[in-house]
């Protein structure tokens, strides 16, 4: 007889605890997933956030119960979903939500993948994606792919929940598994994590391996975890990276300097000024000072750049690292596909596919490409002298400075718009460290995670 408990915006410290003491067992605990994803994911009236469900889920469960869990560590039987322009090397594709790459099976894991295969993590499946993580062309709806369709909110019907990493931040929302990976290049884990409710968290540049993920741009691509707390987030990092942050659980504000950008509030709407202005007083009430800054804008074309010059390159690499007899091989072979199948794969176009393709050289030599990696060592040096004073700085929503830079930022829920839409924060630092430590103390006075109505628990 299988044990029902609520799993509900459980975290993984509390699934730690029913582990240990056999309150659930792993195979329970994925079964009951399974079952959400079932009742809520699937049909003309689900969120479409999952791609693939790992076959093997069940199975690798209960070869884990199996085992003694005396000195198992923290993501032992955690059920995770990854986007789906993650590698895994078992009976699941690596797609990036093309029909293109539908049936890649790649040989091996990404890296972070070897990692939490062998903290006990179970995979449980892919999360649908903008596809190729919306670097295919311009149009096209946050959470769409030619493989899997788009990606509902969960909140209200017919609003976007962002991407690149939609399903990824749907599925989390939505309590369809414990966490997800997703990745960010430029906004896509700090936007979906925004408009879903949750800790979107993309670590500094570096902290973590791309190795094995279907690339735009190894500048700028970043991968991290999507998360309903801030110390489950932090609970990830520290068991996949080679630099774990030393944790302060009872961390308290008094002191601390919390940079505030100005130009973010200057554009905001009333409500979105009022709901800002609601959670700076609360921080002023816990002895944080507040410092007003101004962030430069970053251009959308420096960005654009970065993208161009290096995605043809990456791409390239990636695919010619697929097992030897998988047919695409090159960007030109992706392109030709589309072209091939276009009424199922071009609904939007393949405007940055080709532009990548036809204008770029592959070997990141333009001059432009050098200049602006010149400009990205000039923004980060600025960058580095307006933090110098703050512990942290709340930029509100997403800010191209952060990626451009490869500075770590995570969210913070803070509650609802009146329409029904999650607002919460942006906030980044310096280090990794910093961000954590002072985003988990930030989360304790001013969050407020609401799940969405429709799930029913």
């Amino acid at each position: 007889m299988v044990t029902k408990i609520n799993l509900c915006e459980i975290t993984i410290t509390e699934l730690n605890e029913m582990i240990r003491n056999k309150t659930l067992s792993i195979k329970e605990i994925v079964s009951q997933y399974l079952e959400q994803i079932d009742s809520f994911d699937k049909g003309s009236k689900g969120l479409n956030a999952i791609l693939e469900i790992n076959p093997d889920a069940l199975t690798i469960a209960e070869e884990l119960d199996g085992r003694n869990k005396k000195d198992c560590g923290l993501l032992y039987g955690v059920p995770i979903l990854l986007k789906d322009n993650i590698n895994t090397a078992d009976n699941l594709h690596t797609s990036a939500g093309s029909l293109a790459l539908a049936d890649s099976s790649p040989a091996t894991d990404a890296e972070i993948v070897k990692i939490l295969r062998k903290k006990g993590a179970v995979i449980l499946g892919k999360t649908n994606m903008t596809e190729f993580a919306n670097y295919m062309t311009k149009g096209m709806p946050d959470g769409y792919s030619s493989k899997g369709g788009i990606v509902k909110s969960p909140y209200v019907l017919g609003e976007s929940p962002a991407g690149s990493s939609t399903g990824s931040g749907v599925a989390v929302t939505a309590n369809l598994c414990m966490a997800a990976l997703g990745t960010d290049t430029s906004g896509s884990i700090i936007s979906p994590g925004l408009k879903n409710g949750i800790v979107g968290y993309r670590p500094s540049q570096g902290a973590l391996s791309i190795k094995g993920i279907a690339p735009i741009s190894f500048t700028l691509d970043m991968v991290g975890p999507m998360t309903r707390t801030v110390e489950d987030a932090i609970i990830i990092f520290n068991e996949v990276s080679a630099n774990k942050v030393h944790f302060t659980e009872n961390k308290s504000l008094r002191g601390t300097v919390i940079g505030i950008d100005q130009s973010a509030i200057d554009n905001m709407s009333q409500e979105e000024e009022k709901k800002a202005n609601s959670v700076l007083d609360k921080l002023k009430e816990t002895g944080a000072t507040l410092k007003r800054i101004h962030l430069k804008t970053i251009s959308n074309k420096k960005m654009d750049d970065i993208k161009k010059y290096e995605f043809k390159y990456a791409m390239n690499q990636y695919l010619a690292e697929l097992p030897l007899d998988y047919k695409i091989r090159n960007l030109k072979d992706i392109i030709e596909f589309n072209d091939l199948h276009r009424e199922e794969t071009l609904k939007y176009g393949q405007i940055l596919l080709q532009g990548a393709q036809d204008n770029t050289s592959g070997e990141m030599t333009e001059s432009i490409y050098l200049d602006t990696l010149k400009d990205v060592e000039t923004t980060k040096r600025y960058m580095k002298d307006q933090l110098k004073d703050v512990n942290v700085c709340i930029v509100f929503k997403d800010h191209p400075i952060v990626q451009y830079t490869g500075l770590p930022a995570i969210t913070v829920p803070c509650g609802l718009y009146n329409d029904g839409m999650p607002f919460g924060i942006n906030i980044i630092a310096q280090t990794d460290e910093e961000l954590l430590n002072t985003a988990y103390a930030i989360e304790q006075t001013v969050g407020r995670r609401v799940k969405p109505k429709f799930i029913g628990y």
